[in-house]
């Protein structure tokens, strides 16, 4: 670690410091990011890394006309990577991260991977493009599931062994006197997988928009590092009513630091209109480890509050799936296809299809667009409706990056307030 070397060497206290070196690791990551993420993307267009059937980009110097190209997460791995292995004082906690990190990271490239050999395979004529989508496939999703619990349920296995956690849950709104439930370690254990499988898949899921997913990557590592920052200080601790953790957690801060800075230099490519995205790679690496962390810091029953857009985005899949089948079931294929819950699914793209202005009549009728017209909710009108779908996009990525900022202060208040 550079920080105990430097340590050595000039033995200041401030090298010791868990926000000094924080702060370096903030610094780190976002150069890092900065000097590798313009090449790389250059590179990803030439060379077609890229799940979208779109043209290539032209041969002669001309704005770039391609498709956006996935496996971003790589550059942001490799920076928090890099920082983590500088800044922090190795201990059981960031080795299990770091592992975490690396597996579920493995997984994304290998389905991106996957994406990008389909889309080969279609534009040389070798397999078709099917109708009902403009991307290319990717590993089968049961496949994939089943790799990422099988990964989660070693990680977490070695982790009871070998990791100093246990099955105490902290419960929102209720003091630790009141309630502190414990799970015994046959049902602790599939509930750390669940939650590091769902985590990945709510991020992956909602990545389906320019920088929809980074803002709420950036408040949930954001929270989980004041989490453990307070919890590891038995000061803090004590005066907050917080449970007391580990003070080898306070190594979380420098870890937490290293992903929001990621995540901020990451915007700089990934806003709207973004030049990369981070696919499945980045989406189920960064998902799993802050899924991690919050189960480390044991504010795992926070996870669903502060990171409520990923949570709205997996529910609002999951039924818009069973509203359909229910509907194939009750009133057929016509009748299942005509009404749908949502218009679309996950929740940011029925929000896309409410403020995109269209002259034809909407052919899909949404069940939950009535609900809420009879309690007096009506969706925008043609005035408040855009034609762009750049703008429609900024609209909804926005106001749903303001959800995830409402939401994380309102976890910290519960949290640290509310007992």
């Amino acid at each position: 670690m550079l920080a105990e070397l430097l340590y050595q060497i000039w033995p200041y206290q401030i090298f010791k410091s868990v926000l000094f070196r924080a702060g370096l690791s903030f610094l780190s990551t976002y150069w890092i990011i900065i000097a590798v993420m313009p090449p790389i993307i250059r590179l990803f267009r030439r060379k077609g890394i890229t799940a979208d059937f779109v043209a290539p980009e032209p041969a002669a110097p001309a704005p770039y006309a391609g498709a956006k190209p996935i496996m971003g997460g790589g550059p942001l791995i490799l920076a928090i990577v890099i920082s983590v292995l500088l800044w922090v004082e190795w201990n059981q906690f960031i080795g299990a991260l770091l592992i975490i990190m690396l597996a579920f990271g493995s997984i994304g490239a290998w389905d991106d991977i996957a994406k990008i050999l389909h889309r080969i395979r279609v534009n040389k004529g070798v397999e078709k493009q099917k109708s009902y989508t403009d991307k290319a496939d990717g590993v089968s999703g049961r496949v994939r599931l089943l790799a990422e619990v099988v990964v989660a349920f070693v990680v977490v296995v070695g982790l009871y062994r070998f990791v100093d956690i246990d099955g105490q849950l902290v419960v929102p709104f209720i003091p630790l006197k009141w309630w502190y439930p414990y799970l015994p370690r046959e049902f602790f254990v599939p509930f750390m997988v669940l939650i590091v499988v769902a985590g990945a898949n709510a991020v992956n899921l909602t990545d389906g928009m320019d920088s929809l997913a980074t803002v709420p990557i950036m408040t949930c590592t954001l929270f989980v590092a004041a989490v453990a920052y307070m919890g590891a200080e038995p000061e803090f601790a004590r005066r907050l009513k917080l449970p007391l953790l580990s003070p080898d957690l306070r190594e979380l801060v420098i870890f937490s630091s290293a992903m929001l800075s990621a995540g901020l230099a990451f915007l700089r490519y990934n806003a709207p209109p973004a030049m990369i995205t981070m696919g499945d790679m980045g989406a189920l690496a960064l998902g799993s480890t802050f899924s991690a962390m919050f189960i480390f810091a044991k504010a795992e029953l926070f996870l669903p509050l502060v990171g409520g857009v990923l949570v709205l985005t997996t529910l609002s899949t999951i039924i818009q799936r069973g509203f359909f089948k229910i509907m194939l079931w009750a009133k057929g294929r016509e009748e299942a296809e005509r009404i749908r819950f949502f218009y679309r699914a996950p929740y940011h793209h029925h929000l896309q299809s409410l403020w995109t202005y269209s002259e034809s009549e909407r052919k899909v009728v949404s069940a939950w667009v009535e609900l809420l017209k009879k309690v007096g909710i009506h969706p925008p009108g043609s005035e408040d409706q855009l034609m762009r779908s750049e703008n429609v996009n900024s609209r909804v990525v926005w106001r749903m990056h303001m959800i995830s900022i409402l939401l994380f202060v309102l976890a910290l208040v519960v949290y640290f307030k509310v007992r």
